[in-house]
């Protein structure tokens, strides 16, 4: 037999130490398959892609958004409760709107509800006017200036039949602002001493006075939203160097201004 074979194998029988002590088998761990005991990924892990797409996941995290999200809109109603409170007053009323008697609100509305300016340009080409100004001032009022030719004879105060369509026209026009209208009346330099004019204060002022009331009886427009005066000569258009010049200052002034009267503000009606 061969030899080799005969022989106990030393890691089937105990030998003894030196010291004469047994010394226990070895175990053969090279045979030993260590993935067969403790190997569960295929057994005891669940399957990643299964564990993904099972609805519990996205459920879980539609319920952290929600949360997040209800959590969120209840701090800032909280902190917009803290907020009221502290911004009202102690005696807990409401607080009250504070206004001043006898003064206009000021309005932030546009000039008007229509376009004065445009509308009166076409009344003016409407009416076939010559000799007619139509301007924008800086307070964005509107300034209708017409002269004395197209209103009055020299030295008179009767209105001219051709100007009553333009007037009647301007009459619509104001009736839909719910503004104060100013009508000035104005003369050149030459001097008049009449029965009905001693002066030309009194010529400037009928002349203003007679557009007032056109315009009034025209429109049905509440009297209280006119004032009429008379400037004279004092605050001519161009200087007074010939007769041209002078037909230019005589004449009446019609501006739409952006103040409301007194009573319609106190009224609040901004309605024409």
């Amino acid at each position: 037999m061969n030899e080799k074979s005969t022989q106990p194998s030393t890691s089937d029988t105990p030998r003894k130490t030196p010291a004469g002590m047994v010394r226990p088998a070895a175990i053969i761990c090279s045979s030993f398959n260590h993935e067969l005991m403790f190997n569960d990924s295929a057994e005891s892990k669940p399957d990643e892609e299964s564990l993904g797409n099972h609805w519990s996941v996205p459920w879980a995290d539609l319920m952290m958004v929600m949360f997040v999200l209800f959590a969120s809109l209840l701090t800032a109603q909280l902190m917009q409760a803290q907020q009221a409170e502290q911004l009202s007053p102690e005696s807990g009323e409401p607080e009250k709107e504070i206004q001043t008697p006898g003064l206009p609100q000021p309005s932030f509305e546009p000039l008007m509800r229509i376009n004065v300016f445009e509308r009166s340009q076409q009344a003016v080409r409407d009416a076939n006017l010559e000799n007619v100004e139509i301007a924008l001032l800086e307070d964005q009022s509107v300034r209708v200036s017409v002269q004395g030719p197209m209103f009055f004879d020299l030295g008179k105060a009767d209105l001219f039949p051709e100007v009553k369509d333009f007037l009647q026209r301007l009459a619509v026009i104001i009736r839909q602002t719910p503004y104060q209208i100013n009508v000035i009346g104005h003369t050149d330099d030459y001097p008049i001493s009449t029965e009905s004019f001693p002066s030309n204060w009194e010529l400037s002022l009928i002349r203003a006075s007679r557009v007032a009331r056109f315009i009034l009886q025209q429109g049905g427009i509440d009297p209280a939203r006119f004032t009429v005066m008379g400037r004279s000569k004092y605050q001519p258009a161009v200087p007074n160097e010939n007769d041209a010049a002078r037909a230019l200052n005589r004449r009446v002034e019609i501006i739409i201004t952006r103040d409301l009267h007194p009573d319609t503000a106190a009224r609040g009606d901004t309605t024409p």
